[in-house]
């Protein structure tokens, strides 16, 4: 049923309460709801009467003491509201029934339930010069601080003015709605007697009363002592001497009152208590928790925070808070945005034990922050710790970096992250290094993946641990590869992640040997596995290249020896062509494209030049040793007035053409030690005839064997064409190998 509605049918009646549609409690007497003040907010408990012919003297008294009694550890009543039998309602602060149903749970802590009966003592103590006669479990409820307090007003009366006989009867007439059992119906016994029941039952019954609790608790029971001689005796039982949560209660009682410096003395003994037995401050009512243990101790650290600039002995009074602080708040999943704001300050403390703690507790409370202010005040100085100079600071620091990934922009992932990252991994410490790559493992799936980032930059990390001294980083890389599996594709693998894995396979130790060579095996079957779709898709399409044999091209075939010298003496004979006679230009000899095919390159195995007359034609294959010179045997008719006995200086006249001669280099040209290979041609000063007889005495003697002859070595002048071998040893160019794609420089380059 919904009240709201039900009040809005009521003309000239506006209820300035919201409540919710489902009771937290039902009675004959009563309907209990949550509810709110519209005009703040303010969470309250609202108790709906039935009222009825039956039930109307028990909720009048009801309702008139609740307006008369304001004594401590009774409901404090705000409002009531009589317009209609039918909309009677009183509305208290926020009061939660006590949590019977689980009963089992807060009985592991006896000794915070031990405070709850000190609670209802004190609140009946109060209530001396009064009968209640309605304690019972319906009428314990937990205020907003944990305090316990009682409701339930029906049969109260002053004892003065007190009428056994009509109290008496509707004892009976409420035992009778709530279909209770009558213990007593005497006035002055029958508080005494119900409170003996609840605190057995609070115990967990006869086995759980502490024994020197058991002869009073019998007596109270029974009705044959009071409840103030009752209070009396249990305050001087060891039970009661060695609960430090009773001491401590009384001081919360009062730290309202007091100011920061007061709070802080109060706090202090509660952090003594938490430290000596941890176990007093679990299983508590979350009210009490969440209503008076974290607000105050937040108002605390707060003020510490607050004055410890430029005071160093002010930090070590915040650790121990800031832990207790914590314990509590991850216990009941309790984060109000005091809360938060508080983590955030401590962040910005600049104390390694304080970093640290707050590490320590990150994982359990970062979901309950909110992303953005993750990103902004606590990464900034969360990141500062991978940076620190303290070895234990930087690896639990590294170590929360999974946690708090997630939460960051992707700018500080894939870019301030990662060059922390880069600088861990070759830490001084082998712990850091090795979690640096579990590190990158776990967050590898987050990284940016556009362009083949993240594939670089995850096999550049696992290369340079794989580097690494020391085994633990080694078998890390081996972890963080056999994982990331997945986040290659085939052809990165090939190309880059095989070559990374190979140098394991040789590695000292046995055990990354072993790990390597499954890994590689695990790899390659991924590319077998693609390999074997490609060979599927290939199959519709008949494969146009066929096989070659290369071994047969070291082989010599004899019969065919005889001919191919045949073709090769014929394609070099120079011969004149059609139109020699009138231009002076003499047309070289071809070479068949059969010839061409099986001597290499066109071209490759001749110096040509264009010299005019000179012997032009001068075939490099010919292996010459380092002395020989091969020269052309001239005719002294040939050359006119030239004499190789008189060295004579030879002037090579300007080209026809115009152009400067030209002088070709052979392959080694550029070698340290070798001499330069060049062909020199003299002027085209000689007669057409010379020429030719020079073309053909110069073939012949290239072609035939040579002969010693160092009288004419040693007196060819040094105009003349010759061809010279390089010296013995002369250095060779050789061409540099690449650079690794994953050497150490290319770590830091992919961040």
């Amino acid at each position: 049923m919904s009240f709201i509605n039900l009040f809005r049918s009521i003309s000239s009646f506006q209820f300035p309460y919201a409540i919710e549609d489902n009771p937290i409690q039902e009675s004959p007497l009563w309907q209990v709801f949550y509810g709110s003040r519209k005009s703040d907010s303010l969470p309250v408990t609202i108790f709906k009467a039935n009222r009825n012919e039956k039930t109307e003297p028990l909720i009048a008294n009801a309702i008139h003491k609740s307006k008369i009694l304001r004594i401590p550890g009774l409901c404090r009543v705000l409002e009531t509201f009589e317009s209609d039998p039918q909309s009677t309602f009183v509305v208290t602060e926020r009061a939660t029934p006590f949590p019977w149903n689980h009963l089992n749970y807060y009985l592991r802590n006896k000794e915070a339930l031990v405070v709850g009966i000190l609670e209802i003592l004190n609140t009946l103590s109060h209530l001396s010069n009064f009968v209640l006669g309605t304690l019972s479990e319906q009428s314990i409820f937990i205020d907003s601080k944990g305090r316990w307090i009682l409701f339930g007003f029906e049969l109260s009366a002053e004892r003065k003015q007190l009428d056994p006989g009509i109290f008496g009867s509707h004892m009976r007439l409420y035992n009778s709605l709530n279909e209770k059992q009558v213990f007593s119906d005497d006035p002055f016994r029958v508080d005494a007697i119900q409170l003996g029941k609840i605190i057995t039952k609070l115990l967990g019954g006869s086995a759980g009363i502490p024994k020197d609790w058991s002869v009073a608790l019998k007596s109270l029971s029974e009705g044959r002592t009071s409840i103030q001689h009752f209070n009396k005796k249990l305050q001087s039982t060891s039970t009661w001497f060695k609960n430090p949560l009773i001491s401590l209660h009384q001081q919360l009682e009062e730290i309202h009152i007091k100011d920061s410096q007061g709070k802080f003395i109060v706090m202090s003994n509660l952090q003594i208590a938490y430290f000596e037995n941890r176990s007093l401050f679990h299983y508590l009512l979350p009210q009490f928790v969440k209503g008076m243990l974290i607000p105050e101790l937040i108002e605390v650290i707060n003020w510490l925070i607050s004055t410890q600039n430029g005071n160093p002995s002010i930090l070590p009074k915040i650790i121990p808070l800031l832990a207790i602080f914590l314990d509590l708040t991850i216990e009941q999943e309790y984060f109000p945005e005091a809360s938060k704001q508080l983590l955030y300050s401590s962040f910005a403390l600049q104390d390694r034990q304080v970093r640290f703690l707050l590490l320590i507790y990150l994982p359990k409370i970062i979901a309950h922050l909110e992303k953005r202010e993750i990103s902004d005040k606590i990464y900034p100085r969360f990141s500062m710790g991978l940076a620190d100079t303290d070895s234990t600071l930087r690896l639990q620091t590294l170590k929360s970096i999974p946690v708090v990934v997630s939460y960051i922009s992707e700018r500080q992932l894939n870019n301030e992250l990662l060059r922390y990252l880069a600088k861990t991994q070759v830490d001084v410490d082998v712990d850091i290094r090795a979690w640096t790559v579990i590190v990158i493992t776990k967050i590898s799936t987050l990284l940016s993946s556009s362009s083949g980032n993240r594939a670089n930059i995850l096999a550049t990390a696992f290369t340079k641990s794989l580097k690494d001294p020391d085994v633990k980083a080694r078998l890390a890389s081996l972890y963080g590869l056999n994982k990331t599996i997945d986040l290659f594709d085939v052809k990165t693998i090939a190309n880059k992640i095989l070559t990374v894995i190979a140098p394991g396979l040789l590695d000292k130790d046995p055990l990354v040997r072993s790990k390597a060579k499954a890994l590689f095996q695990k790899y390659l079957n991924k590319l077998e596995d693609e390999a074997k779709l490609l060979q599927d898709d290939s199959v519709l399409e008949e494969s146009q290249t066929k096989d070659i044999n290369f071994d047969s091209y070291c082989e010599i075939d004899s019969s065919n020896v005889d001919e191919l010298a045949k073709q090769f003496l014929a394609s070099i004979l120079i011969t004149t062509g059609p139109g020699f006679s009138d231009t002076n230009t003499a047309t070289h000899g071809v070479m068949d494209d059969d010839v061409w095919a099986n001597f290499g390159e066109k071209n490759s195995s001749s110096v040509s030049d264009d010299f005019g007359s000179f012997p032009a034609k001068v075939s490099r294959a010919q292996d010459f040793s380092q002395a020989d010179v091969v020269e052309a045997d001239f005719d002294d008719g040939s050359w006119g007035d030239f004499s190789f006995d008189e060295l004579q200086e030879v002037k090579v006249s300007k080209p026809m053409n115009g152009k400067s001669d030209k002088v070709q280099s052979s392959w080694d040209s550029h070698a340290n030690d070798g001499e330069l290979v060049a062909t020199r041609s003299l002027t085209q000063s000689q007669n057409k005839k010379a020429s030719i007889l020079s073309r053909s005495k110069v073939t012949n003697r290239i072609l035939t064997p040579r002969t010693s002859n160092s009288h004419s070595r040693s007196n060819i002048p040094s105009s003349t064409s010759r061809t010279v071998r390089p010296a013995a040893g002369a250095s060779k160019l050789q061409s540099k190998p690449a650079d690794d794609d994953f050497g150490d420089d290319a770590w830091d380059s992919a961040w």
